[in-house]
């Protein structure tokens, strides 16, 4: 009956470990996915900010001959 008993406590304990771990684990994947968002959006952000910078002075000039050639054979 020892032994029956013995082998019983080791299965719990080593469930008890495993469960432990794999709620820590279960942790750091949400943590680290709010991390990897949270870096996307600011790599975005700046890429867009940068590209509307670097655009914005072409963008009048192309809005400008655009609307000359649209208007032109009206006028």
């Amino acid at each position: 009956m020892g032994r029956d008993l013995t082998r019983f406590v080791t299965a719990v304990t080593l469930t008890t470990m495993r469960m432990r771990s794999l709620s820590r684990m279960i942790r750091g994947k949400r943590g680290q996915t709010a991390v990897e968002y949270l870096l996307t959006t600011v790599t975005l952000v700046t890429v867009f900010a940068g590209m509307y910078g670097f655009l914005q002075g072409q963008l009048r000039t192309l809005f400008r001959i655009a609307g000359i050639k649209i208007l032109t054979p009206y006028y």
